[in-house]
């Protein structure tokens, strides 16, 4: 067989492969290249990338508010070059059923655990079954350590800004 009849025999074996559909879930609050970073080493590892997002209630109930609205989050989450399709008000705890619906292969997600309100893995039963991968989580950057920033820096903004106005009677 000439190196030609190879290269079109493994083109039309990868053409008869069913695509590889992964799906992520997740708030996405304030998205950024934490997230971005998930959503492109998840996409890496299939052929379609499905990206479920949590609706404002699911969230508060299980982490607490978000800074963006939902309908905000979906629009961040859609604009993301690795993301093929996105979810809207994706359960916060991933189950077969809902992985089954969207003929997804396995879930990705990063190395740090997520609980619900409960205390749960949300991602314990797609473990069970075996349909879960981690990848890296981007150190140093997550909604909660951007919301900090901010607050520290309004904080600071206030108290320098307060320091540099004089009362008219302190003269």
């Amino acid at each position: 067989m000439s190196s030609s009849d190879n290269n079109t025999a493994a083109s039309a074996g990868t053409a008869n492969r069913k695509p590889v559909r992964v799906w992520v879930d997740g708030c996405f609050d304030m998205m950024h290249f934490g997230h971005a970073n998930a959503l492109r080493q998840a996409r890496a590892m299939g052929d379609y990338l499905v990206v479920g997002v949590h609706s404002d209630v699911e969230v508060e109930k299980n982490k607490g508010p978000c800074v963006m609205k939902e309908d905000e989050r979906y629009a961040a989450v859609a604009a993301c070059k690795w993301v093929d399709e996105v979810v809207k008000d994706a359960p916060y705890v991933t189950t077969l059923e809902m992985l089954d619906e969207y003929d997804i292969d396995f879930v990705v997600h990063g190395d740090d655990i997520t609980t619900a309100a409960d205390g749960t893995d949300c991602y314990q039963i797609v473990k069970d079954a075996g349909r879960y991968q981690e990848c890296k989580r981007t150190v140093g950057i997550s909604t909660t350590e951007l919301v900090g920033r901010m607050l520290l820096l309004t904080r600071d903004h206030h108290i320098r800004g307060s320091r540099a106005i004089k009362s008219p009677i302190q003269g």
